[in-house]
Order: C-alpha cells, then structure tokens, then sequence
C-alpha cells in the first residue's frame, strides 16, 4: 500500500512531464474510441442497407440454386411456396416472408430499349421502402431503410402493371413515372412474352450498379409474363438480425426432418461485399491500434527513463535504507502502471464525450465507392472499443515501465549515491 501510495506521488512531482504524458495515452484512446464506433456505424449501415434494400436477413432456394443457378435460374423455381411460407413464419423471430422471381429482360419506350433486371416481389412483404429522398442534410437515407423512392410512388399490390425503375435504369431510357413501358422477357417454357407497364416511381438504393439494370413489379405480373405460378426465393424478414444464425440453424433442421430440398442462405452469404469491406475496415483499425500503442509505449518510456535518470540518488538512498531491488522495480511498474490507469479513464471519458457529440452532429460524407448517395456517419459508443482502449492502455503502460523500472532495481547502491 505504501509503495502505491509512493508511485502516485511520484507521477505527479514532474506535473508538466505528466500531463503530456497522459494526454499522449487519453489522444490514443479517444482516437481508437471515436474511429472504432466511426467504423461500426459504417458496418451497420451497410448491413442494414443490404438487409433492407436487397436481400432480407435470410434467403431459401431450391437446393443447387446457389451454386447453378445463374446459369439455369428456372431449372431451381420452388413450386409450392404458400406451404413452406406457413412453416417458416412458425419460426420465432421470423416477422415476414416474401415471394420473389427473378429475370433478365427487355424494357423499351418504343425510341429506346435496354435490357433490365427484373425482380418480381409482393409489395406488402418486401424489406421496407421509404418515400423520402434526403441528402446528406438529414437523417433518413437508404443506408438505414431499404430503396427510396426519388419520385412517384412505390408498387402497389393492387396496381399490378404499375412497375418501379432503377434511377439509372430510368435515365437511360428517358423514363418518368407515368410513362407507358413494354417489359419483354422469355417464359419459363422459352417462348417471348411481353406485357404493358406504366412507371409508377424512380427508386434508388445504395447500389448503382443495381439502379443502373433494376425493375421491380408486382409477383403475380412477373408470374404472368413468365406464365409460372413457382418462385425462384422466399425472403426472411427477422425481429432482430442477431438471430440470423439462430434461424438459419433451425430453418435448415425443419428441411432436413421434412425431407425439402431446400437451402437456407444468411445475407452475409448473399452480399460479398460486406465481408470484404469488413475485412478492410479493421484492418485499418488494427493499423490504428498499432500507431496507438507505440506512441503509448514510447510516451511512457520516456517518462520513465527520465525519471530513473534524475531520481539515481534517490534509488540509491531508498536502496541504502533497506528497499530491496524488487521493491525498487514494483515501484516504478506502478508509476507506469498509474499513468495508465489515469490516461486510460480520462481516455474512456473524453472519447466518449466526443463521440456522442459528433453522433449529435452528424459528419456529412460522400458516396462511397460503386453507390450514388451521400450519408450521415453517426459514431456509436462500442463497449468491447472501450474496454480494449483501457486495457490497451494499461498493457502498454507496464510494457514501456518494465525496463526503466528493472534498470532502476539493478543500480549499484554505492554508484547510486555518488550520482548528482
């Protein structure tokens, strides 16, 4: 006790040296607070906007879909969904399930025709889609809520030839809502068909190369065109996306007990982008981490060399007076580990005072890399990025002290008393 008492005063007798050494370590931990909820917010944006815009928290397929499937997409069509939707929906946490066919086809004006990506999907299922187009100037973008409709309106089930377009789809072909289209596509037999469509609305997600080909129409047009009464996919809507894996897990036990030849498929499977973009971003934050704990070490060392230096004497009188050598070095770990302590709280409430207050503001940023849209990063307060910012801290702070403290024990006591 009295040794702790001793390396708390001894932090504090060079106040100036100290408290640039403690706002070396309270800058790292504020830096590693802020970026790492900078970077989960990002994540969770992406995830929701993947979830919400494009895939729902689960997919199930005709077994061999996934890995055939986009050679042969109608070899893979689940013929009896209305059974399977029943028995999914008895899931606890599933909140909805929706039908969903796909195909690739042709839309014209009857000046210009290009070719789409057509997603028939059921309306009133469908991962939410938001009427409100805001810039980076607000708050409810389509990082946080699916697709948005830049003008028009959403599908209604009950308009079935009312169809909605990709902001780039639209523009290449000149298309307004209200506009009458043809939608060209082949049947699931090989023959052409082809219906009347009027635009309903402009939508646009986070995804432009999504926008640039996309179409969506109600499920029982697209079944119509492609004369089917089969799905290609069945979208899980869940209460909480931590039960991702829960479900998945459970979906595919009640497959393999009612002998369906189905497939269950998690939206980080779906949307490759996600793991890399992960993957990328803490990287970079491990890189942080890094930079952070070498200032920290070195901050401290020097702290601690200098203190050995000018305290030889006092090592020396202490060492006379009975200190063994250990006592010495438990001594001056302590003082390290002090300044650690203390950086690492004053660390913890700075970093997270300055993060909530640029949650509160908000930091307008660009679109990234492949979307069309600007957003409002929003930094959230990770508790596991607090604790390692403390016991990052506290780790490095006894690292940089032991060789200043283990040189301090191995002084000679007589040399020790000669030093001025």
């Amino acid at each position: 006790m009295i040794t702790l008492r001793l390396a708390i005063r001894n932090v504090f007798r060079h106040r100036t040296r100290s408290v640039i050494t403690l706002a070396a370590i309270a800058f790292g931990c504020t830096a590693i607070i802020f970026v790492g909820g900078f970077f989960e917010d990002i994540l969770y944006r992406m995830q929701e906007s993947y979830i919400k815009a494009h895939t729902g928290h689960l997919q199930i397929y005709t077994r061999g879909f996934f890995d055939k499937g986009s050679a042969r997409p109608f070899s893979y069509l689940i013929d009896h969904p209305d059974d399977i939707i029943a028995l999914v929906k008895k899931v606890p946490g599933v909140v909805s399930v929706a039908r969903r066919l796909q195909f690739s086809g042709l839309l014209s004006t009857g000046e210009n025709t290009v070719s789409c990506f057509g997603q028939g999907v059921e309306p009133d299922y469908e991962p939410s889609v938001r009427l409100t187009d805001r810039s980076a100037a607000g708050r409810n973008v389509a990082l946080l809520g699916g697709a948005i409709i830049e003008s028009g309106e959403p599908l209604n089930a009950n308009e079935p030839y009312h169809i909605i377009l990709g902001r780039g789809l639209a523009k290449g072909i000149d298309a307004k809502p209200g506009d009458g289209l043809i939608l060209v596509s082949h049947t699931i037999a090989g023959s052409i068909n082809a219906i009347d469509a009027t635009v309903a609305g402009i939508f646009y997600t986070t995804s432009k190369a999504f926008d640039d080909y996309a179409v969506r129409l109600p499920l029982g047009t697209t079944q119509q065109l492609l004369q089917t009464e089969s799905v290609q996919s069945l979208v899980v809507m869940l209460r909480r996306t931590s039960d991702t894996d829960r479900v998945k897990l459970t979906l595919r036990e009640l497959f393999v007990q009612r002998h369906l030849s189905l497939e269950v498929k998690a939206w980080q499977e779906l949307n490759d982008e996600y793991g890399k973009s992960k993957a990328f971003l803490w990287r970079m934050f491990l890189i942080l981490k890094a930079v952070v704990a070498t200032i920290v070490i070195l901050s401290i060392y020097n702290t601690m060399n200098m203190a050995v230096v000018e305290r030889t004497s006092e090592i020396g009188t202490i060492m006379a007076l009975g200190t063994t050598r250990q006592g010495v070095w438990q001594l001056f770990l302590l003082e390290g580990a002090t300044l650690g302590l203390i950086g690492g709280c004053l660390g913890i409430a700075i970093g997270t005072a300055i993060t909530l207050l640029i949650r509160h503001v908000g930091i307008p940023m660009p679109p990234p890399p492949g979307a069309s849209m600007s957003w409002i990063s929003e930094p959230v307060i990770v508790p596991s990025v607090l604790v390692f910012s403390f016991v990052l801290s506290l780790i490095t702070s006894l690292i940089s002290s032991f060789f200043p403290a283990y040189q301090a024990s191995r002084l000679s006591v007589a040399d020790a008393l000669r030093h001025a």
